[in-house]
């Protein structure tokens, strides 16, 4: 009891324990004592998330904007300096959280960061998302797999810029609300390197050379993760696009990117931070992500493709991962508030029963449109959470 007590006192003061060097029995205390104690008062976002994640219900469901370049606007600052000075994107997060709120901070820039340390070239638009120059992939042929090799973290500038983004989090905002890092799986980094349609073949043609590419970048993802667990950080998630009916068949991605994605979920996990997997395409391989890297959550845009229905995605995974979405960014971007709140009362009423739903949009908030339906999405935890 008195160090159940203690992990409350900390969580009051707006200090994050290790939860990794927490028991399982006082956590599962926890959490069954703040799903109690939030009929009667309003819980901080930490024990929200925590008494969610655990499969119990808070007080409302948590929310999350996933504000990310779409917060630029309060500021003023343009995405290449958004995407390349942590000091300006920190200032920039900060200043999502501070005017729309949540209960986490998401921190991602684009998926060209960790290609870019490998030697791809990015285009940085004035107005929109970094992207590799299409024009001139790093990777030009299969035989370009075999050439790749680990490179020096320490010397990496996205990527450690990056890391410096996220310890600067953590101290403006990560006693207040849970801050997750991110990276993009093995594969998604090849993508960026070689073109995704030309990716998809040659996994069809040459696995093997793929695998090989793969063994060869995931020494530096680890690194990358293992960095961005010693900033702080609560969580950290895996972008695994491909792992869905937009990329390979499942059967494919266990076989090609699975393995290397287990590595960098163990290496989260040992350091006491939960996992979660981000993934925004159609029918999303739950199952086979799962079994690859034992998430505690999933961030999602559509529905798996075991599921026809959010009901059914309830009852088949609403006891293993905490659910994060899902919704639509089009919805966001051209629907009146009026409509994200119908569409998040809709949400909240089959996947939030029992904890384990956290309300957020499929993806990123739309980086240039205005911030009014990321209001609506914390509304509507309010009203109907």
């Amino acid at each position: 009891m008195k160090r159940l007590m203690k992990i409350i006192q900390i969580l009051r003061e707006g200090r994050r324990p290790n939860m990794g060097d927490i028991p399982e029995p006082l956590l599962e205390a926890f959490a069954s004592f703040s799903s109690l104690r939030g009929r009667w008062t309003d819980l901080s976002s930490i024990e929200r998330v925590l008494t969610c994640t655990r499969h119990k219900e808070p007080d409302r469901v948590p929310v999350t904007p996933i504000l990310c370049a779409g917060a630029r606007q309060i500021k003023g600052i343009s995405f290449p300096e958004f995407a390349t000075n942590a000091e300006k994107a920190a200032d920039v997060y900060a200043s999502g959280y501070e005017l729309v709120g949540g209960d986490m901070v998401v921190l991602l820039w684009d998926l060209s960061v960790e290609a870019a340390d490998f030697g791809q070239k990015v285009v940085f638009p004035v107005n929109s998302t970094p992207r590799p120059d299409y024009d001139d992939p790093m990777i030009k042929d299969v035989d370009g797999y075999g050439k790749l090799k680990p490179i020096d973290f320490s010397t990496s500038s996205r990527m450690q810029e990056f890391v410096k983004l996220c310890r600067i989090m953590v101290k403006r905002v990560g006693f207040r609300s849970v801050v997750t890092g991110f990276l993009f799986g093995p594969l998604g980094v090849l993508g960026m390197m070689r073109g995704a349609e030309r990716m998809f073949r040659d996994c069809v043609l040459y696995p093997k050379k793929v695998m090989r590419a793969c063994e060869a970048i995931t020494p530096t993802l680890l690194e990358f993760a293992q960095a961005q667990c010693d900033t702080g950080l609560s969580t950290v998630a895996i972008d695994t696009l491909y792992a869905s009916r937009n990329g390979l068949t499942k059967e494919l991605w266990e076989e090609i990117e699975g393995p290397f994605a287990r590595e960098i979920s163990r290496t989260i996990k040992k350091n006491g931070l939960s996992v979660s997997i981000h993934n925004c395409g159609h029918g999303v391989y739950f199952d086979a992500q799962i079994r690859s890297m034992e998430p505690e959550s999933i961030s999602f845009a559509h529905l798996p493709d075991d599921c026809k229905t959010p009901k059914e995605l309830k009852e088949r995974y609403g006891d293993q991962v905490t659910l994060v979405g899902h919704i639509p960014t089009p919805l966001l971007a051209e629907g009146t508030p009026r409509q994200v709140m119908d569409a998040c009362r809709e949400q909240i009423d089959v996947l939030a029963r029992d904890g384990g739903f956290i309300l957020a949009p499929g993806c990123e908030y739309p980086p240039n449109i205005p911030l009014t339906n990321a209001f609506s999405l914390m509304k509507a935890a309010e009203v109907y959470g």
